[in-house]
C-alpha cells in the first residue's frame, strides 16, 4: 500500500512527500517493538502484561492515526468536488444567460410559461408592467 502512495506522491508538491514521509516514519516508529518488548525477563511472569498493554496501545494509536488520514483525506476530496459543483453551477447559470439572451429564445420560453402555466424562475417579460392608479386622497375641509 505505501508503495502505491509513494509512486503516486513523487509527481506531487514538496510538502506533500514531506507529509508523507513523517507518517511513513511515524508508522514505523509505532509498530518497532520497545527494548522492554523484545527481551522480557523469564522470572518476572507479572511483567508479561505489560508489554502485551504497549503492543495493544501502539496497535490503538495506529488504528486512530489511520482513521485521521483518511478523514483528511476525505475532507480533502469532499472541497475538491465542492469547488467543481460550484464552478459548474457557475457555468450552466452562464450557459442558460447566454441562451436567454437570444430574443427567439426568450420569446419561445415566455409562451410555453403562458400555456403550461410553468413558474416563471428568473426571467420577466421584456414588456413594462402597468402600476395600478394610486387611490385619490381628497382634502378634508375643515
Amino acid at each position: 500500500m505505501c508503495e502505491k502512495r509513494i509512486s503516486k506522491l513523487k509527481k506531487g508538491s514538496h510538502l506533500t512527500r514531506q507529509r508523507e514521509a513523517r507518517r511513513f516514519q511515524r508508522l514505523q516508529w509505532m509498530a518497532s517493538p520497545t527494548p522492554a518488548d523484545e527481551a522480557p525477563p523469564a522470572s518476572a511472569p507479572a511483567q508479561a502484561s505489560a508489554p502485551q498493554g504497549a503492543i495493544d496501545k501502539a496497535i490503538h494509536n495506529r488504528v486512530i492515526l489511520e482513521l485521521a488520514w483518511k478523514t483528511i483525506a476525505l475532507m480533502h476530496k469532499n472541497r475538491l468536488i465542492q469547488q467543481k459543483i460550484i464552478a459548474l453551477q457557475r457555468e450552466t447559470s452562464e450557459f442558460v444567460t447566454t441562451v436567454m439572451s437570444n430574443p427567439e429564445n426568450r420569446r419561445r420560453y415566455l409562451e410555453h410559461v403562458r400555456l403550461y402555466g410553468a413558474g416563471l424562475v428568473t426571467l420577466q417579460p421584456t414588456e413594462e408592467p402597468q402600476n395600478p392608479p394610486l387611490p385619490k386622497i381628497e382634502p378634508t375641509s375643515d
